[in-house]
């Protein structure tokens, strides 16, 4: 009888000791909860910056949630709409398209209560942060572009392989003399316009200065001569070959290392700092550099550039933990750390991370990047119609490629419709304001 009560006892005892063993600890009991949503694509790994912070200090505990990027906005917005929204995302649609919705919550009065130093971001990336002068996010993460170009098929073609070409001029003139073709085909090119996810006309334009809306916001042009210039370069630039020659020779593009550039078919390309990380593990004996994006002979290169960002959703429960863990995000140790720890390099928006000297060193090219990034205009054009602007304006590309129109009647089209669905964006928006209040941080 007392040996079957001393194993229960030992027994119970035992229990008891797991259980406490394996509770959280009255401090990790005692942690606020932020639950942080962020879009994934393939994988759906937790960010590094979240068991980082998790392990700094022992007030929050960040849970990291991925969401679908085929669901994430009506995800986000039925949480918001339901009351019970994350307190922290990480998105990458235009800002203005949530803060015309009430759905994020207004960061001025903590941003001047903290002192965040804003000039920490690269300029084009904070303008992104805003809407009706106020801020609503902080930039995370970006892409820097530059010139990509192999040295290999400048030398073959008698042009100098440690000297890319610095205009949109020498682009064409380096084109005629790296163009090769097999058998009445085109085997290599050396610049396509369209290839990559940056828009030549649109750098161009950028690098002219042209202001493609309204100070106001309420006012589209395209019918600028800078964009009517840019559209006739890329119309001249195939006097060599048709457009559906380049579109059958891009048929046989791929990704890895069925890439047009990658695949040494292809010389000079316009892509991001990534694209270093792919080179060297599908062509890591690839002879490449990499230079400043051309410009006219007249104006400083110019970049396009584009954001994710943190931003707290209108409904939150735990604003202040949300904030404190956005603020470590956007910070120079982190940022330089979580860009040097990822497989693909990610690009700082912090500017002293990027120009860190331990990230420079990451790769002979990087400085090139961070130099491009401070002249980078955001491709977030019209925000409130931001789909719609670049169906319009690919639009309008093919049209004046294909001779349809001349580049100027192809913008006059684009720009009506892209302006009749502003207008009817902004009514909207007139009529939102009206009725509903933007949620303030201390609200």
């Amino acid at each position: 009888m007392r040996s079957k009560l001393n194993k229960t006892v030992i027994g119970l005892i035992f229990g008891l000791l797991v259980v406490y063993l394996f509770l959280p600890s009255q401090k990790a009991r005692e942690r606020q909860v932020v639950r942080y949503w962020f879009v994934a694509g393939v994988k759906e790994d937790i960010p590094p910056c979240v068991p980082w912070f998790n392990a700094a200090q022992e007030s929050i505990h960040v849970e990291g949630i991925a969401i679908p990027w085929n669901e994430h906005e009506k995800k986000v917005l039925t949480a918001i709409l339901s009351g019970d929204p994350p307190d922290v995302v990480n998105l990458v649609t235009p800002v203005p398209k949530w803060a015309a919705r009430k759905a994020l919550v207004r960061l001025d009065s903590i941003l001047v209560q903290d002192r965040l130093d804003t000039a920490q971001f690269f300029p084009s990336l904070w303008q992104e942060m805003k809407y009706r002068g106020h801020t609503y996010a902080l930039p995370a993460y970006t892409g820097a572009f530059a010139l990509f170009y192999n040295k290999r098929m400048l030398r073959e073609a008698g042009l100098n392989p440690d000297q890319p070409p610095a205009t949109w001029e020498d682009v064409h003139a380096y084109a005629r003399k790296l163009l090769r073709r097999e058998n009445g085909k085109i085997s290599r090119m050396g610049f396509i316009p369209q290839y990559g996810n940056i828009e030549t006309p649109l750098i161009i334009a950028f690098e002219r200065g042209m202001q493609f809306v309204s100070e106001r916001g309420d006012r589209v042009t395209l019918q600028s001569q800078p964009l009517i210039e840019a559209l006739r370069w890329e119309r001249d630039f195939f006097d060599l070959y048709s457009v559906d020659e380049v579109s059958a020779f891009m048929g046989g593009f791929g990704y890895g290392n069925q890439h047009g550039f990658i695949a040494e078919k292809v010389a000079l390309f316009i892509n991001d700092n990534s694209f270093i990380d792919q080179i060297e593990k599908y062509n890591p004996g690839l002879e490449y550099g990499v230079a400043m994006i051309p410009s006219p002979d007249d104006a400083p290169s110019v970049s396009a550039a584009g954001s994710w960002w943190l931003a707290i959703p209108r409904g939150a429960k735990n604003k202040r933990a949300a904030w404190t863990f956005m603020k470590y995000v956007v910070s120079h140790p982190v940022q330089l750390r979580e860009a040097m720890s990822r497989e693909e390099t990610l690009f700082p928006v912090n500017r002293r991370a990027a120009h860190d000297p331990a990230f420079l060193a990451l790769h002979p090219f990087m400085h090139i990047f961070s130099e491009q990034m401070e002249q980078t205009r955001s491709k977030s054009v019209t925000p409130l119609v931001h789909d719609i602007f670049w169906r319009e304006f690919s639009l309008a590309r093919e049209r004046s490629l294909r001779g349809v129109m001349t580049p100027q009647r192809a913008l006059a089209e684009a720009e009506r419709s892209i302006q009749f669905s502003l207008q009817r964006a902004l009514e909207y928006d007139h009529y939102v304001n009206a009725r509903m209040k933007t949620e303030d941080f201390f609200d």
